[in-house]
């Protein structure tokens, strides 16, 4: 059982200023001889068509790309699983899975691969024990997550941290929100179990980033 307050944050559009490429004022001069054996400056003025940069071909470019998950493996914890794509519940929180054995990714979020936090979450027990993320917190730095599409593109993750945070006091936006790195974060309940409330006191979330 999981679940995890989200808030819309809200996008900024920066407009961007294009440079364009300066041209020098003056003329290059040259001096030539007319018919009458005189010397006459004459003016080559610079060319205002552009050709490709030399260094085109080795100018860095970001080619991440993100996926549309349906399936996800952690060989460390012997877990493969289904995703199911989910939103928002009427609280504002984020919507759980009704299987105990698939997990949910939030496609208001990010998707897995491409710039930003996505994340994926799941139950971490039943009534009837263990559920799809019970060994989540046996997970170390290095451990890797592979996710794949219906197609069979995959991303693979690798963990590098993991906190546990009360349930009503998460960093949603480290969570959830943009980063330049392309980010999974995978979320479970963790704690004591408040047997009232039918919650757990904590929330682990553990991080991970693309491997490049």
């Amino acid at each position: 059982m999981y679940t995890m307050r989200v808030v819309l944050l809200v996008l900024v559009l920066l407009p961007i200023s294009a440079c364009s490429a300066g041209f020098s004022s003056n003329p290059t001069e040259e001096k030539v001889k007319t018919s009458e054996g005189q010397e006459k400056p004459t003016s080559q003025m610079a060319s205002t068509t552009t050709s490709p940069s030399p260094y085109a071909d080795t100018i860095l470019k970001d080619e991440r790309s993100g996926i549309v998950p349906s399936t996800m493996e952690i060989p460390a914890i012997d877990v493969t699983t289904s995703i199911e794509a989910v939103g928002l519940k009427e609280n504002g929180e984020m919507a759980v899975t009704e299987s105990f054995e698939t997990t949910a990714w939030y496609q208001g979020g990010y998707k897995p691969g491409e710039p930003g936090n996505a994340v994926i979450g799941g139950h971490v027990d039943s009534r009837n024990g263990p559920a799809v993320f019970y060994k989540l917190n046996k997970l170390s730095n290095g451990d890797e997550i592979i996710v794949k599409n219906k197609d069979g593109e995959k991303r693979t993750f690798v963990v590098i941290d993991k906190k546990e945070y009360p349930w009503d006091d998460a960093p949603l936006k480290s969570i959830f929100g943009y980063s330049s790195a392309s980010s999974l974060n995978l979320i479970t309940c963790t704690g004591d179990f408040d047997r009232s409330a039918r919650n757990y006191s904590k929330r682990l979330v553990v991080y991970t980033e693309l491997k490049s």
